[in-house]
């Protein structure tokens, strides 16, 4: 399958001009972005740790039946010779709209605890390594939903299958290949004022059923399960944000932890230290 972006995008547009707007009285459109500098020490993505300073932009809203979160990250931001990611690739998006079955069908679908339920979708950009030609093109689809969970409140809850166009060259590339469940939540837990609080915020991925340890490389190094988790706790004002949040990994992006490879042990499996400072457009 190739192209999938651009066919994800020509969908999206098929369906912006043919979905007549239903009055589905809960839905309050709004939109909302923010700029980030994040500083990140001991991140994992791939076999090894690093440390990178890097700028995120980040938005979201809703639109009727459109709901929509998604970032860009543009690594290594301050061109620093000290980051491990010095010269490396630089770019990096993930873009994630759901589509909401309530509004499509006119009609209520809440029940207890869950709120509404959407087509999801979850897409991922990232340039090539240097010295490679592949880089990363993902998609996951499936249900999501909105649901009601104690303390936390409404969270978003989804559980997708995976199609690899590309991922660095791995033998799973061009395929359907495992699953996804995701949740994500943000709690405020203190107000200072009505544009002042805390916040509790973060998401857990849990990526399982791959195929990937196909050939002998991948049998020694590689998974077919991984998990990431983000814990925050934020400080929010009305213009600006600062947060910090500890991101715990086991076997990120399905590299196993612990094993040599070229002369160095792979780190995979562990907890990361994240602190930002935010402007909010």
């Amino acid at each position: 399958m190739k192209n999938l972006i651009f066919k994800i995008v020509l969908l999206t547009i098929f369906l912006f001009i043919n979905v007549s707007a239903k009055d589905i009285g809960d839905i309050t459109n709004s939109q909302w972005a923010t700029l980030h500098l994040y500083k990140g020490e001991k991140q994992r993505a791939g076999p090894f740790a690093f440390d990178d300073t890097y700028a995120e932009f980040e938005f979201g809203g809703r639109y009727e039946w459109l709901d929509l979160y998604g970032y860009i990250d543009f690594i290594d931001a301050l061109n620093s010779s000290t980051s491990d990611k010095h010269g490396d690739n630089n770019f990096f998006a993930d873009i994630e709209p759901r589509i909401s079955l309530d509004y499509l069908l006119d009609k209520d679908l809440s029940y207890g605890a869950l709120k509404e339920l959407f087509f999801a979708f979850d897409i991922y950009y990232a340039d090539p390594s240097p010295g490679n030609d592949k880089g990363l093109k993902i998609l996951w689809m499936g249900l999501g939903s909105d649901i009601d969970i104690p303390w936390l409140g409404k969270s978003g809850v989804n559980l997708y299958t995976r199609y690899i166009e590309e991922n660095y060259g791995s033998s799973n590339e061009n395929s359907f290949d495992g699953y996804v469940a995701h949740i994500n939540w943000f709690k405020p837990i203190y107000n200072f004022s009505e544009s002042k609080f805390i916040s509790f915020q973060g998401y857990l991925d849990y990526e399982f059923g791959s195929d990937i340890p196909q050939i002998d490389f991948e049998k020694t190094y590689r998974t077919s399960d991984s998990l990431q988790s983000y814990l925050g706790l934020w400080l929010h004002e009305k213009k600006w944000t600062v947060g910090y949040g500890l991101k715990a990994y086991k076997d990120m992006t399905q590299w196993k932890d612990g094993e040599i490879l070229n002369g160095k042990k792979t780190d995979t499996t562990g907890f990361a230290h994240y602190f930002n400072v935010g402007y909010k457009f």
